[in-house]
């Protein structure tokens, strides 16, 4: 029997090997030059064909996605890069020498019923090869595998204004990747897993992209609880069964589980239909970039004018360059006959989406033409094996009219069930489609056999993942290794993530040590002269021609001596609690702020405070030394240098030291063997600025912290592999805490007198727990031998996804280089690196001062406070932000200078020599019991703790137990809210009138920036199954309580009936 496959991708190659197993004769006709179909990734999108862009990875796991006798790889990653889909595809085809039976570049004209259908069933099938050739062959049934994929549709005719864009416009399928959309404003309409993707990935480079929505979506992860893929978490027999039983109460329970992860209303996401109606938006890292404003929810586009956007709440977005129109596509099948397109509803008239009923002999059959919430490769294949049982007549199709009726059946259930359009025309429920469709072949397992004969298989079946092995466990096709597939499938989840050895973690002693939870970046910020107007006695000297210190602007190439970031930087710490204590971030600017914002801030500070005239710019301080009267007036000479090389010495009364601790890169050479053999290119962080130059090479970041989890997520998106090399290991921290909002602001002064009550150990055990909820440290190789507050945790939302997807491997540190090739200390090696990125953190000096001010020994400088040299005669000179909090810099470098200027005035008195110098050695032996030994561990900091210390020294620490008795609504903000700057501005010298208030409107601010889109309510479908289980439950209790008066009632239920009639209502 001959077979026409038409299209060989994965829906395609599923249905020739089938024919092969069948005994049947295929001949696959494909008229590009390759397999693949959508995976096949084209630089130039070719009409008529599916297209995908540079970035995409599948949402569904390989587990869950795989051809059902054919596992992936355990080496592969979970999910996959779609080169990594194709190089999975062609090994299934090599395996089944399956290209043998293709004919590429072989275009279908036209498929017609021959002139004998009725008797033969047979297909004349036309063809036209590259060169233009036409042939036409007779075929015995054909297999349509052409997808849903390959004609875009642009409803151009639903923008009025569209014609007269001023900027360029185009759809989804054409968009390669975000190379040419630097700096520019971005539209991109349409929220499924095309536009989020794209919103998302533009937005890594444009000035501002607006996602715009016209019903919302629900949004999940890859990253399933626990770090699994999600698609392998709650998707079993089980949980389908309970589904079933209370649709509604499932609804809402995976409702508010999304929710609890954002909440869809405060980002503008909300749908207005329930969880299971339509699609999910299968997106890890649009919570990020929403929470930072590199992507704003806007309803839908209702006109253009010229290049503005008008949107359908009124607002509107001017200078808009670019709109992407994430659309969805049309259908077709322009080679068919059209009798066999009618359309039921919005859907194919196609007997269960496979056959047309008209057919007098079931002999074509439409494979992969369905979308579930699952993957499309089990569905295809199942359809591909039921539809050559039809044509070799093992299995009967019912009657046309049989098929019709469950047709209209099936459209009415799908309209009800789903949120269905005629971009939406194919919807199925995953599991029960397959059910259905593998009864029909005989391959559906049976549970109650199994649970009999192989308890542990059907434990497996029941209750783990539906993989599509199960489907080979019997019948037809059935496969000897599918037991074993199915009992090793966790095996192969996790071999792709056995990258490093994580150890065992190092127990400390439990002690009263101060400890918070507050989390943040290696962020830093210089403090503003404003602290010091009031007393007349500082300028501040700038070698720099901007405000901003470590934020200023971003520039391309590196100034020595000055701090440097790449220009993706976001900051770790949310706005709220970040900004300086009497001046509040505007409320429309993103809780997360890109770099350049920052400078908008502090540019907005300096000039509201008119600060610029106290700066000199471009003016480098060389020497900072004693005047020789210093015991007397602790004043200091101050020799200066500007641009032009002219040299100044200037008197002062005091100095406030601000220049940071990210100038001077630490590269420890030495402790990496064979480096200067190295053949690629290595620099820091400090260095490493767009990711673009490594595109397609072979890269290493050595270093976990911040830069280096944000460097190698970057990196990755461009690179052919990243290894992401670690010594220790590290936590992992989102910036996007429970519910959507900022993880920093959950932490509050209940919690931290909690902490003074639990021993250290325990309540690291609490936040690790909480971190493994979210991903397995463990699992993921990242797990650190250190408890979670032992060293500055990395706060990265986008790690746990490229780590899950292959495109991040981490590794242990690195044993030597030799030449192109790096070997770790595990023993492996990787060969042809091209790039070697060293995330290995700063030193701080101050070469300007005397050794005898303040001396630096391997990253520790003695200080009181971590601010005032202890030794000097007159305390004149103060460190400013020279910290490393778990928490925000700004606050407290402002908060350190307040102190000092208050010393200066002499309004507060330092105590004794030797009291600083106890001081000073107490807290370095408290860091070495607490931290783990290294140089970024010397001048750590609790941000509450910290903040504490030096405002009731400051006169501004906020009483808890007189706000509650005399404003209780401000006193139970600041026991329970977040500790944010403006409660130490409440009282005490340079209280804020404005405190009050800026802490009652913080969350207002918080929601603010995100408050773009209008969302409806989603329509929840009501279920009676709750009813009918209570019911049940009481007529079963009553019957177990009468159990005595059963045989009786069953005798004669006229006698109870009588009884029930006294308590009816007269008539």
């Amino acid at each position: 029997m001959k077979v026409a496959v038409i299209g060989a991708g994965v829906s395609g190659l599923g249905s020739l090997k089938v024919c092969l197993d069948e005994g049947l004769e295929p001949t696959c006709f494909e008229s590009s030059h390759d397999i693949g179909g959508l995976w096949r990734f084209k630089e130039t999108p070719e009409p008529g064909r599916a297209n995908i862009y540079k970035s995409v990875v599948i949402n569904s796991s390989k587990e869950m996605m795989a051809f059902s006798d054919f596992p992936p790889p355990a080496e592969l990653p979970n999910n996959m890069h779609h080169s990594e889909v194709m190089l999975y595809v062609r090994l299934y085809a090599e395996a089944f020498k399956l290209l043998q039976h293709i004919q590429f570049q072989t275009t279908v004209v036209s498929v017609r019923q021959t002139l004998d259908f009725a008797a033969t069933g047979q297909w004349d099938v036309e063809t036209e090869t590259r060169d233009g050739q036409r042939e036409t062959r007779v075929f015995d049934a054909v297999i349509v595998c052409t997808g849903h994929f390959t004609q875009p549709h642009l409803p151009l005719g639903d923008f009025p204004g569209i014609e007269r864009f001023e900027g360029r416009y185009f759809h989804s399928w054409d968009y390669r990747s975000a190379d040419d959309m630097e700096g520019k404003r971005v539209v991109v309409i349409g929220i499924g897993n095309s536009g989020g993707d794209i919103a998302v990935d533009i937005s890594r480079v444009a000035e501002k992209v607006y996602l715009s929505a016209r019903s919302g979506a629900w949004l999940v992860s890859r990253v399933g609880e626990g770090g699994l893929p999600a698609d392998l978490v709650g998707t079993s027999r089980m949980d389908m069964m309970m589904g079933k039983l209370f649709p509604s109460w499932v609804n809402k329970m995976v409702e508010n589980k999304l929710n609890k992860v954002v909440n869809h209303k405060l980002y503008g996401l909300q749908p207005n239909h329930g969880f299971f109606q339509q699609i999910p938006l299968v997106n890890d890292d649009l919570p990020a970039r929403i929470i930072s404003g590199r992507v704003q929810l806007k309803p839908n586009v209702k006109q253009f004018c010229g290049s503005t956007v008008v949107f359908a709440d009124g607002s509107v977005i001017d200078k808009v360059d670019v709109v992407v129109f994430a659309t969805g596509y049309n259908y077709s099948f322009p080679f068919l006959p059209s009798a066999l397109q009618a359309k039921s509803g919005y859907r194919l008239n196609l007997y269960k989406h496979v056959f047309p009923p008209a057919l007098t002999r079931p002999t074509l059959a439409v494979v992969g033409f369905i979308h579930g919430l699952g993957a499309i490769n089990p569905l295809a294949e199942m359809q591909a094996r039921w539809a050559t049982r039809v044509f070799k007549g093992l299995t009967k199709l019912p009657s046309e009219k049989t098929m019709i009726k469950e047709i209209e059946k099936d459209t009415v259930t799908m309209h009800q069930r789903f949120a269905c359009s005629d971009r939406n025309p194919i919807q199925v429920e995953y599991v029960p489609y397959l059910d259905f469709v593998a009864e029909q072949v005989g391959v559906r397992p049976n549970l109650l056999w199994l649970l009999l004969t192989d308890p542990r298989l059907a434990l497996n079946i029941l209750l783990g993942p539906c993989t599509p092995y199960q489907y080979r466990l019997t019948g037809p096709g059935q496969w000897a290794g599918a037991r074993q597939a199915i009992l090793t499938q966790w095996d192969r989840v996790i071999q792709p993530f056995k990258t490093r050895v994580v150890p065992e973690p190092e127990t400390k002693p439990s002690s009263k040590r101060n400890i918070i939870m507050f989390f943040s970046g290696s962020v830093a910020c210089s403090t503003k002269t404003k602290c010091f107007l009031p007393h007349n006695i500082a300028k501040d000297l700038k070698y720099d021609s901007s405000c901003g210190s470590d934020w200023r602007r971003f520039k391309e190439n590196p100034e020595p001596d000055r701090a440097s970031i790449y220009h993706s930087v976001i900051i770790n710490t949310s706005k709220e609690m970040m900004c300086f204590s009497d001046f509040p971030i505007p409320g429309h600017y993103p809780n997360f702020m890109h770099n350049s914002l920052i400078m908008d801030y502090f540019r907005m500070y300096a000039d509201n405070f008119q600060l610029t005239k106290y700066i000199r710019f471009n003016t480098k301080v060389l020497q900072v030394k004693q005047r020789s009267d210093f015991s007397h007036s602790g004043q200091w000479d101050v020799e200066t240098e500007n641009k032009d090389g002219k040299k100044e010495k200037h008197i002062f009364d005091a100095v406030m030291i601000c220049i940071g601790h990210h100038c001077h890169p630490n590269m420890p050479l030495h402790d990496f063997p064979g480096i200067d053999t190295f053949k690629g290119k290595y620099f820091h962080s400090r260095d490493y600025k767009t990711p673009e130059e490594w595109r397609n090479k072979k890269a290493v970041v050595i270093g976990i912290g911040n830069s280096g989890g944000d460097i190698a997520v970057e990196l990755s998106r461009v690179t052919k592999q990243l290894y992401l090399s670690t010594r220790r290991g590290a936590w992992v921290l989102n910036r996007v805490g429970d519910n959507g909002l900022p993880l920093d602001l959950f932490f509050n002064r209940v919690l931290n007198s909690v902490r003074r009550i639990l021993p250290f150990g325990f309540f690291c055990g609490l936040g690790e727990r909480q971190l493994n909820r979210r991903f397995d440290h463990a699992l993921y190789n990242l797990k650190p031998k250190h408890r979670l507050f032992s060293q500055h945790p990395t706060v990265n939302d986008e790690l746990p996804n490229r780590i899950l997807s292959g495109t991040v491997q981490v590794k242990p540190n690195i044993r030597r280089f030799q030449g192109s090739n790096v070997e770790f200390d595990d023993g492996s090696v990787v060969e042809d690196v091209d790039l070697v990125v060293f995330a290995t953190g700063y030193r701080f000096s101050f070469p300007f001062l005397a050794s005898q001010v303040v001396t630096v020994t391997e990253n520790k400088a003695s200080l009181y406070k971590y601010v005032f040299p202890p030794e000097l005669a007159r305390p004149t000179l103060a460190i400013i932000g020279l910290v490393q909090p778990l928490g925000a810099i700004m606050p407290i470098s402002e908060m350190q200078a307040r102190w000092a200027t208050r010393v200066f005035k002499g309004c507060i008195k330092l105590p004794s020599v030797a009291s600083m110098l106890k001081d000073i050695q107490c807290k370095e032996e408290t860091m070495a019991k607490r931290y783990v030994t290294s140089h970024r561990h010397t001048i750590q900091v609790d941000y509450v703790e910290y903040m504490d210390e030096i405002a009731k020294m400051v006169g501004v620490l906020p009483n808890s137990l007189r706000l509650l008795l005399t404003d209780p609504r401000v006193g139970l903000n600041v026991i329970f809210g977040p500790c944010t700057p403006y409660q130490y501005r409440l009282r005490g010298p340079g209280k804020w009138a404005g405190a009050r208030e800026a802490i009652l409107t913080q969350w207002e601010r918080v929601a603010q920036p995100m408050q773009t889109r209008p969302c409806d309510e989603p329509q929840c479908k009501r279920s009676y199954a709750w009813l009918l289980m209570i019911s049940a439950a009481v007529m079963g209790l009553a019957a177990y309580i009468n159990r005595n008066s059963l045989p009786s009632f069953l005798q004669d239920p006229a006698a109870l009936l009588d009884k029930i009639k006294v308590y009816w209502p007269a008539q």
